[in-house]
């Protein structure tokens, strides 16, 4: 099932920022587009190139229509979200409190506290007219990256004539849309209570438990959710079925007394992860559609994954994924095309909340040298609060397609653990140009550097659509 199909069939918890944002992208692709090329026409000298000036006014209007569009729609639909943030998180410590659930009540608080930031920072960028700035800067930059893919078409000694014109049909440089069409496979994990694994006589979930190797050792506790090691590590299984810490006890004690699934998130943390991709992977050129499906996990190292980029390869090269593996390995050049990430219990090094592998050699926006890992795809996992982490899936999609880790929380590709938190851009872009974490144009255009060097030309040439 589609994203799509997901929110029209009423599942999950989507907020209606998401439609406005769908609203915003109608009106670049059909409208903005056109004045764009409009503005790249030949000059008219007689008139001393007035049908340029006049497009350019256009444009203009345009974008400013689009962002004041856009900016009511998030405005009334953050003060849909406060009020359910301020119910729910209110809820969450009232329970809290009187179950001592202290983990709960910070929950509720951050709730709250993300609910205002959020309706806050989007009245900051408005009355200032700061985010029109960030519009502008947007389209420009995509403005920009259309160009220069073209031009990297038209220099790639990998096509011929006829690969170059059908790869600039497919992408819709000279039309509307701009971007290349992929599908995402996504797949949630999830465990079930009366699994037992071929030649075994007692349930996987027990086994794992009970393991003494503290690299396998999967506590079935806190696989739920009802304890944690460190309490900022902190996930939100959706655990179906009997779905209490003393059933868990009971359970352990006679497996043949519960009966329960546990799945690595929710439905609606999970679309509204995956919407992240969709949205800023438009920014970098990529039209993204998620393909969602749910999987049960059989072994240890698939609910625990090991945090590193050979980890990532070995559980993707195994089944029920099997992706192919070699950098030269033409099944997994075929791959690119169809880019994988996994949503995931945890990590044996669980300070990780995600990681990813890509194909062939790249370079970062620094210059430095990005080496390849033999396979491609992502994993992640959730954690809380939602506003540090719902980027996960697509900063490490974002490696997948090249892109290295940079300084600034304002980034979707910071990594704390080898970049700082801070950079020139943090304040601006939070408290001024958008609100949210960015790629930058640079990264987009290094994006589009490893999809034209390593993509089959039949991927780049015949995505006219989606689905």
């Amino acid at each position: 099932m589609s994203v799509q199909e997901e929110q029209e069939s009423g599942k999950g918890n989507c907020m209606s920022q998401k439609y406005c944002y769908q609203i915003g992208e109608w009106v670049n692709d059909n409208v903005s587009q056109q004045v764009e090329q409009c503005v790249e026409q030949d000059c008219d000298w007689w008139c001393a190139c007035c049908n340029k000036w006049l497009c350019g006014l256009v444009w203009i209007i345009v974008t400013v229509a689009k962002w004041v569009v856009t900016t009511v729609c998030e405005i009334l639909g953050d003060i849909v979200d406060l009020v359910v943030s301020i119910l729910k998180g209110l809820w969450d410590i009232f329970v809290g409190i009187f179950t001592w659930n202290w983990s709960r009540v910070w929950d509720g608080l951050m709730e709250i506290v993300g609910g205002i930031g959020g309706i806050l920072g989007d009245l900051i960028r408005a009355v200032t007219l700061c985010g029109l700035i960030g519009e502008f800067r947007d389209s420009i930059n995509k403005w920009r990256l259309r160009g220069y893919v073209q031009d990297l078409i038209d220099k790639s000694e990998r096509f011929t004539d006829q690969d170059r014109q059908q790869i600039k049909d497919a992408l819709q440089i000279n039309g509307s849309g701009f971007g290349l069409r992929l599908v995402v496979q996504s797949y949630r994990g999830f465990v079930r209570s009366d699994y037992v694994k071929p030649g075994d006589t007692i349930p996987a979930l027990v086994r794992w438990n009970s393991d003494t190797n503290p690299d396998t050792r999967v506590d079935l506790k806190v696989l739920a959710g009802f304890k944690w090691n460190k309490f900022f590590e902190r996930g939100r299984p959706d655990v179906r079925g009997d779905n209490s810490e003393s059933d868990i006890d009971a359970y352990l004690a006679d497996p043949s007394s519960r009966s329960f699934s546990i799945y690595a998130m929710s439905d609606s943390v999970q679309l509204d992860k995956l919407h992240a991709v969709q949205i800023k992977g438009d920014t970098i050129g990529l039209k993204l559609e998620i393909a969602l499906q749910d999987v049960q996990f059989t072994e240890p190292t698939q609910v625990r994954a090991i945090a590193s980029s050979p980890g990532v390869v070995s559980n993707l090269a195994a089944p029920p994924f099997s992706r192919a593996q070699g950098t030269n390995n033409p099944d997994a050049i075929t791959e690119l095309c169809s880019p994988i990430v996994v949503g995931t219990f945890l990590f044996q090094d669980n300070g990780y909340v995600g990681y990813s592998a890509h194909l062939r050699d790249c370079t970062c926006v620094d210059g430095s040298d990005f080496p390849p890992n033999n396979g491609t795809g992502a994993e992640y996992r959730d954690r809380l609060p939602d506003w540090a982490f719902t980027y996960v899936p697509i900063h490490e999609l974002g490696h997948t397609f090249g892109l290295c880790h940079v300084d600034g929380l304002d980034r979707i590709m910071v990594s704390t653990r080898d970049h700082s938190w801070w950079s020139l851009g943090l304040l601006p872009e939070y408290i001024c140009f958008s609100g949210e974490p960015q790629f930058v144009y640079d990264e987009a255009k290094k994006v589009w550097d490893y999809i034209i060097a390593n993509f089959a030309v039949d991927c780049l040439a015949n995505r006219t659509s989606i689905g």
